[in-house]
Order: structure tokens, then sequence, then C-alpha cells
């Protein structure tokens, strides 16, 4: 069994960035949790009726960068909450760019679609959010 490798790390200082001017980036401070996109790609059906061995035969179709969630803690109207909201409301494609604690970085554009806030009795209040990717997430690594 393969050794695990010595750059492995946990998800701490994982940021998750608004970007608001050509090189400048706004980091939403209070992220508790954070799942980047989970890309897919469609598969065309091209069966047709002399398929061989009546095998479904298909090809690759369309990407699709996904979505990506976000939980943070909640200060209603302030800080994170207030970001996210002000994104919601907007109906823009924006700008992000999630950086990794390697110094790698995902750079994404696209819009909320979902935005939550919960607020239980005996435990922190939190809100959540869900972004829609659009076009194609730029990964670049550490240097």
């Amino acid at each position: 069994m393969a050794a695990t490798a010595d750059d492995t790390d946990i998800g701490h200082l994982t940021l998750f960035k608004k970007k608001t001017a050509p090189t400048t980036y706004t980091t939403l401070a209070e992220v508790v949790e954070f799942n980047p996109p989970e890309m897919t790609k469609d598969a065309v059906e091209f069966t047709h009726m002399s398929s061989p061995e009546r095998w479904r035969e298909f090809k690759p179709g369309l990407k699709d960068g996904g979505d990506t969630t976000l939980t943070y803690n909640l200060i209603p109207g302030e800080a994170d909450d207030d970001t996210i909201a002000d994104s919601f409301a907007s109906d823009v494609v924006e700008e992000w760019q999630v950086a990794f604690p390697n110094g790698a970085t995902l750079d994404i554009k696209g819009f909320f679609t979902a935005h939550s806030r919960a607020t239980p009795l005996e435990d922190r209040m939190t809100g959540a959010a869900t972004f829609k990717v659009s076009g194609k997430p730029v990964l670049t690594a550490a240097v």
C-alpha cells in the first residue's frame, strides 16, 4: 500500500473569495463548510437499429461546472450574509475564487441559486448558499 503524500491536508484555511476588482478579492470570513463543484459531462445516446449486439451506444456531450455549496456563521444582514444576499439579489454572473491551503486556486464564474438561514435554539446560527458555476472552472496548481 502506498504511503499518504506529505502534501495532503485538511480543509482548514480553504477560502471562498469574491472578485471585487481586476486583481482584488474579498474573502467570506466565517465559512465553516465548503464543497467545491462537482463537474459533470452529459452522455448523449447514439444507439441505432443496427447497434452491435443490442448494446446502447453513447458519446460525450456538454460539460457542466456543477454547484458549490457553503455554510457560514450567520450574522443576519451583515458580513458574509450581506455579501451572499447582495449577490443573490443581483442576477449577475460574478467571478469567485477558491483558495486551497496549499496555494492552489479554483477560479469560477457563476451566481447564487439558493440562500438560507438557520437559527437553532441551542446552537450557532448559520447561513447556507448554493452557487451555480457558469462556464469552465479553472484550477491553478500551487507554485
